[in-house]
């Protein structure tokens, strides 16, 4: 890398940050920034070249090694992998489902997987209990036949491969939320579309914790980037290829100060999230995408460095 010249050195940075330009739904944010405020478009790019220059000298086995997790991630990465262990349900399946962690008096951490977008009663809810490193599994549907396909009440790992595959066509992708949505129905079970008197402050109040994590900030933005993409190679097992492909979503929109910035658990936390695409989102063709394509996000603690929480959208379970 030292004997790297200027001019190759600034083609591999320009590849990298290529992406700045081609995300859909925020290229005419990034352009109007460019056109009214040079500098801070800059600024931008600059602190990106730096980033891309550190991710190319250090080792992401190396850094993944030193990296800090909240008890509650520990046990979700954990629960995750039993998950598939168990059931046959992959990273990629998950985005079917709506992940929950708590952690229990007696010091063990329970992570639940309850089905959304009208699929709460077919694909039910998968509950692990994580108690000093050992997992134990049920399934809310265990016992229960899941035979027939979509006509089962059950809808276990067969549905869940099916579906992946029927979301790449947006009239199956819709054939089988109906068919989750009726089944529940025919059991009772409805969706709440109320709402409460506290949906009217959420908006205010999710702002005053964004500026409080913003103002908490101890670690540089660049560190923290970098160390939500070390999770996202280490934890989903990407190759080389696959890490190539993910490009930093995270600082491309948001005309605020505290866009990225979250409070996590009661943790102030920096939003990390990267895209993994071909180019399905500018052409509207889902087909084309490969293995391990959405977005990932890594909440990193803005004063430790530890990782709050995780979670990845394969945009594949109706929810994009």
């Amino acid at each position: 890398m030292m004997n790297t010249n200027k001019e190759s050195l600034k083609a591999i940075m320009d590849r990298r940050l290529s992406f700045l330009d081609e995300v859909p739904s925020c290229r005419a944010a990034v352009q109007r920034r460019i056109a009214e405020k040079e500098e801070p478009a800059v600024k931008k790019v600059s602190l990106g070249l730096a980033l891309a220059l550190v991710l190319t000298l250090l080792s992401v086995t190396a850094l993944a090694a030193e990296l800090l997790f909240s008890s509650k991630v520990s046990a979700a990465r954990i629960a995750d992998r039993e998950l598939e262990k168990q059931y046959g349900v992959t990273a990629e399946m998950q985005t079917f489902f709506e992940r929950e962690e708590k952690e229990l008096p007696d010091g063990a951490v329970q992570v639940t997987y309850t089905g959304v977008g009208g699929m709460e009663y077919v694909l039910g809810s998968y509950t692990v209990l994580i108690k000093e490193g050992k997992a134990k599994i049920q399934w809310s549907h265990d016992g229960d036949d899941t035979s027939g396909g979509y006509g089962a009440v059950a809808w276990g790992r067969e549905q869940l491969r099916q579906m992946m595959a029927d979301s790449l066509d947006q009239k199956k992708k819709d054939a089988f939320i109906s068919k989750a949505a009726a089944i529940s129905e025919q059991h009772g079970v409805f969706e709440d579309h109320s709402s409460s008197a506290a949906d009217d402050t959420y908006f205010q109040d999710r702002e005053a914790q964004k500026t409080a994590a913003l103002n908490a900030r101890r670690l540089p933005e660049a560190e923290m980037i970098l160390i939500g993409r070390t999770f996202i190679i280490s934890n989903y097992g990407l190759n080389e290829e696959q890490s190539a492909q993910l490009e930093l979503y995270t600082n491309t929109c948001g005309d605020e100060e505290n866009s990225w910035y979250e409070m996590i658990n009661g943790k102030p936390c920096f939003q990390v999230e990267y895209l993994k695409y071909n180019d399905e989102f500018e052409t509207g063709d889902i087909t084309k995408r490969t293995a391990m394509n959405g977005y990932y996000n890594v909440f990193v603690n803005v004063e430790t460095g530890t990782v709050e929480d995780y979670e990845y959208n394969s945009t594949l379970g109706g929810q994009d």
